[in-house]
């Protein structure tokens, strides 16, 4: 099925500023089975969705039925029928963003951990200066963090704690943690699309899952990925020490101008300021001056990056 104002891959459709949620008109759609059924409109191409009657649904939720491609699944269907959505694993909140644009908040990690469990803060800084932008590190360190247990997979857990035995210690506060863990993605693994290299994708656990846990593995255990691999796991690793990191997708600038799709973390932070975090954009960056990273999308305040990002559609963490 075809949908309407959707230009990606269903990877990398994926998400909306946090600070434009609070000012954006948050509709109220109604769920259910499909009892009509799907067209493709001849003049456009796109997929609309038609009810018992004859007329376009507007403004619902609806569960692409049997016999579909990802049936089971659900879109949003907007206007005149149109489909707006990719297809999400389960409804959220719809915003309307203009211009034709609507965006899905698919998040469903808890900001205050399992039951009863207790945060821990960073450790102290002492006159440790912010890596790249003034008051990052101020802003991480105040984070209560409620580390994940387990991600669910036993491969994907043992192979994190390989990693973080390898580059944490208990010294270090979440700013410096974090750093870390974006060092080793920008250091370790690569995009066969800019370097040349054969990813090794046997025996990469997950690969049947439909999470951000998938995406993760993906790269870590095949040593190469995207921009959605390269974000899902800097999200999982930042979830193993507690961080409420999320997933956004959508576009982002070129250098040679114009947009392309692209996946990167977002971080909100206590005032209300979106925090960038985007590994794969700064691996580029790296691969292209030949130094570990730039950090220039480490931590970066939204307005320190005003026009990189643009037609975000949807956010998430732990499903996609």
């Amino acid at each position: 099925m075809k949908k309407r104002k959707s230009r990606w891959k269903r990877s990398t459709v994926r998400a909306v500023v946090a600070a434009v949620l609070a000012i954006t008109l948050c509709l109220q759609p109604c769920m259910s089975v499909a009892v009509g059924y799907f067209i493709t409109d001849p003049a456009t191409m796109l997929t609309r969705y038609v009810e018992d009657d004859g007329s376009f649904g507007e403004f619902q939720w609806v569960q692409i039925p049997y016999g579909y491609v990802n049936q089971g699944r659900w879109v949003y269907i907007g206007p005149e029928g149109y489909i707006i959505t990719e297809d999400c694993s389960v409804p959220g909140p719809v915003i309307d963003m203009g211009d034709g644009v609507f965006a899905v908040d698919q998040r469903v990690r808890s900001a205050t951990g399992a039951e009863e469990q207790q945060p821990v803060f960073s450790v102290p800084v002492g006159k440790q200066r912010d890596l790249q932008y003034a008051g990052t590190r101020q802003m991480l360190d105040a984070i209560p963090l409620y580390p994940d247990a387990t991600t669910g997979s036993a491969e994907l857990d043992a192979l994190l704690e390989q990693i973080f035995a390898q580059i944490i210690t208990p010294d270090m506060d979440t700013h410096d943690k974090l750093k870390a863990c974006y060092d080793y993605l920008i250091t370790t693994f690569f995009d066969p699309r800019y370097e040349e290299g054969v990813p090794v994708y046997e025996n990469v656990p997950n690969m049947g899952m439909f999470s951000t846990y998938s995406d993760a593995s993906l790269l870590s255990f095949s040593g190469s990925g995207v921009c959605d691999n390269f974000s899902a796991a800097f999200a999982v690793m930042s979830w193993k020490l507690g961080v409420p990191m999320y997933i956004a997708s959508g576009y982002t600038s070129k250098s040679d101008g114009g947009y392309t799709p692209h996946a990167w973390c977002q971080l909100d932070g206590t005032d209300g300021t979106v925090y960038v975090f985007d590994p794969h954009i700064d691996y580029l960056l790296a691969l292209r001056s030949g130094k570990t990273s730039s950090y220039v999308r480490f931590g970066a305040p939204s307005s320190k990056v005003a026009g990189k990002y643009t037609d975000i559609t949807m956010i998430f963490d732990k499903v996609n």
